[in-house]
């Protein structure tokens, strides 16, 4: 059954944007003042704490990668490891 790890999908999120920001060159200043991206919006991304949909693509377009590259086998739950369900609030 295939079954995703909530908060280790956004971790893990998180540290590919910011490796794929890193390796493009692009700083949070750049996104900010040159793509239009919030300042805190960025660094709560890039420490797991949440993406939208559109805020995804729009970070596909910046970086120039395919979504599919970009989640690619992140936050699955392995055989025997239980998934954790999103927090409200």
């Amino acid at each position: 059954m295939l079954r995703y790890n909530y908060e280790q999908f956004l971790a893990a999120l998180g540290e590919r944007v910011k490796q794929i920001r890193k390796e493009r060159g692009l700083t949070h200043r750049a996104l900010v003042t040159d793509h239009g991206f919030h300042l805190t919006g960025v660094q709560r991304i890039e420490r797991g704490e949440g993406i939208s949909i559109p805020t995804l693509l729009r970070l596909c377009e910046v970086y120039q990668v395919r979504i599919d590259e970009l989640v690619a086998g992140i936050g699955m739950v392995t055989e025997g490891e239980s998934p954790t369900k999103p927090s409200k609030g």
